[in-house]
């Protein structure tokens, strides 16, 4: 009897393995956390997934539902028609392209809508390279506000994003119930193994596509010319598109790298791959110019690795509210400053920086808990769940309209 009164959560996804990138990782580790807390029962809806797939989220006591094809319309928008059959008390939604869908689902099934929001748009198309990116960034942004007007509850990843949606969402009065949830470390990634065997080059990484719409964004001209600008120290660039790892190996070699210092590979879609890479380099560095957190990086230090982060991200913010962890965050885009910073982690044995970096890690799981942190989100959801029976999306917003133009904004 107790299983009925578990209330039903269900998560909208594009995967369940991480074949797409960070908000799939997150989308999983989120699934995963909330299915251990006994008061809930967690579905993930998503348009496709073979029996491998589902067997893994079982084993997490996670049940994951296939929508059904609609011919002629976007995947994503399959996620617009749960099943008949399927239970939803919540909705969880990620950002524009996984949560918009939420809206047609609170309305033809009367649950609540829980946002999560991953990226700040505006702020992106300030350092976005192509055509109207900043007009389109402001689209976005108006797009991903409206989302959170609507839905019943808001989650921002990391302090950043928090601290800039509770000021967009001032003039609804939604500011105040934003909740943030900062990822905690990746403990598939705690076995892996870092020897204390020194190496006769210093291999640096950097991760992303590399393509020319996000290599200025993602500072990677900044990693390639602080990794030139240092004797022995080489580039390993990981993340490029199939097939375009030439045109990414192009643009760094653009930055004075010399080939001979520089490998490109392909984006890593295996969990154990990811492990065999981080135990084959010195340090990671995620030199983004913005990163509404940067999931990549803590990857990377959830496997002892040393990291050297933004301080334009949400990852550079939380990693400086550990000891010892602002020593990794740098306040800079000059890639000066940060040959320096790499140098200075060059000259330390490679034992000491696995110890320190080690320190580091055991202080930022005791501040930043997956699982306290899920277990308080499972309150305030179960908390909104005794409000009275949700309106329409539609209504909704007119309601929410209304009331923000009473108070004079």
């Amino acid at each position: 009897m107790a299983s009925l009164k578990k209330v039903k959560v269900v998560l909208l996804a594009s995967e369940w393995s991480s074949k797409h990138g960070g908000l799939s990782t997150f989308n999983r580790v989120l699934a995963i956390q909330l299915a251990q807390n006994p008061k809930v029962a967690v579905s993930v809806f998503l348009p496709e997934c073979d029996q491998t797939e589902r067997d893994a989220a079982k084993k997490n006591n996670i049940t994951l539902v296939e929508a059904e094809p609609r011919p002629g319309i976007d995947k994503m928008l399959w996620l617009c028609h749960p099943p008949k059959d399927l239970e939803i008390d919540f909705v969880i939604g990620h950002g524009v392209v996984l949560g918009r869908q939420a809206q047609f689902i609170t309305d033809n099934r009367s649950c609540k809508w829980v946002q999560f929001v991953h990226t700040d748009p505006e702020e992106l198309g300030m350092f976005k390279d192509y055509p109207d990116a900043v007009s389109k960034g402001e689209e976005k942004h108006q797009t991903e506000v409206k989302l959170c007007e609507m839905a019943d509850f808001v989650v921002a990843v990391g302090p950043k994003l928090a601290e800039a949606y509770r000021s967009y969402l001032r003039h609804c009065g939604k500011d105040r119930d934003v909740f943030e949830l900062t990822p905690g470390i990746f403990s598939e990634f705690s076995n892996v193994l870092q020897s204390t065997q020194e190496g006769g080059k210093f291999r640096v990484l950097s991760f992303g596509r590399g393509d020319a719409e996000d290599f200025h964004l993602k500072g990677f001209d900044v990693a390639a010319k602080a990794v030139a600008n240092l004797h022995n120290a080489h580039l390993i660039f990981v993340g490029a598109a199939s097939k375009e790892q030439d045109e990414v190996a192009e643009r760094l070699k653009k930055c004075d790298l010399p080939p001979s210092r520089l490998r490109v590979r392909a984006y890593k879609d295996k969990r154990e791959g990811l492990k065999q890479l981080f135990s084959g380099v010195d340090l990671a560095l995620m030199p983004s110019r913005t990163e509404g957190f940067g999931l990549a990086a803590l990857e990377a230090l959830s496997a002892g690795l040393p990291v050297l982060v933004s301080a334009n991200s949400g990852f550079g913010e939380a990693l400086g509210k550990v000891p010892f962890g602002s020593g990794c965050v740098i306040s800079s885009d000059d890639a000066g400053v940060w040959a320096e910073e790499i140098g200075k982690v060059m000259k330390k044995p490679r034992v000491t920086r696995l110890e320190e970096s080690k320190s580091i890690l055991e202080n930022y799981a005791k501040k930043y808990n997956w699982q306290e942190q899920t277990k308080d989100l499972v309150e305030k959801i179960m908390a909104i769940r005794k409000d009275s029976p949700r309106t329409s999306s539609s209504d909704g917003a007119k309601k929410r309209k209304g009331d923000s133009l009473s108070t004079g904004d």
